[in-house]
């Protein structure tokens, strides 16, 4: 079985993770999408933090309606941070027949150095990106591991995690931004 792995805090999950996910499932011909919310998170030191709970909780429901999407605790329940690949080990360990695709932002092409054992990892599991038509990806011919990831073009989606929180502490419409299940519960949520 071909997996789509989207990891992040989703703190909250937003229509920005669904269409991503929905993009690679569709331009790969991946089986299924596993969304992996982090407990600890090594990069981000943020102790403000919704719950871990929380988060997978609103996750779970904002994809509820896509069959091909499901979510795992694999990454919530570590003491240690969730590097990427302890939580691939651990896939790996339960689901050995799969094969895993890591989707993520063209963010990380130059950030995946900073990674633990990112050369393990690019031995290990293949790399979606999504890449913005506005990006030369000639910039990073230098890195060495280029070669390692399939680009996936898609139109740039302009939602963060924090502009949502920031909306809604604001008293703006999120209506557009988030499924519409967890609407109030997110304005709920992060008004306080």
């Amino acid at each position: 079985m071909k997996v789509g792995l989207l990891g992040g805090s989703f703190n909250p999950v937003h229509n920005g993770h669904i269409e991503l996910a929905q993009t690679a499932l569709d331009s790969f011909k991946l089986d299924k999408i596993l969304f992996l919310p982090s407990g600890t998170h090594p990069l981000k030191k943020d102790s403000s933090i919704t719950p871990k709970e929380i988060r997978y909780d609103l996750t779970r429901k904002a994809i509820v309606s896509h069959p091909d999407f499901e979510i795992s605790q694999l990454d919530m329940n570590t003491a240690e941070p969730s590097y990427t690949k302890l939580l691939v080990m651990r896939l790996q360990k339960e689901f050995p027949h799969d094969k895993f695709y890591f989707i993520a932002g063209s963010d990380i092409v130059s950030e995946l150095q900073k990674w633990h054992d990112h050369k393990w990892l690019l031995d290990n599991i293949e790399f979606i990106i999504a890449h913005r038509p506005d990006i030369d990806i000639s910039a990073w011919k230098n890195l060495g591991y280029i070669d390692k990831f399939h680009f996936m073009e898609m139109k740039p989606v302009n939602i963060s995690s924090t502009m949502i929180r920031e909306m809604i502490i604001n008293g703006k419409d999120i209506s557009a931004l988030v499924p519409p299940n967890i609407q109030k519960e997110l304005i709920s949520l992060y008004s306080r």
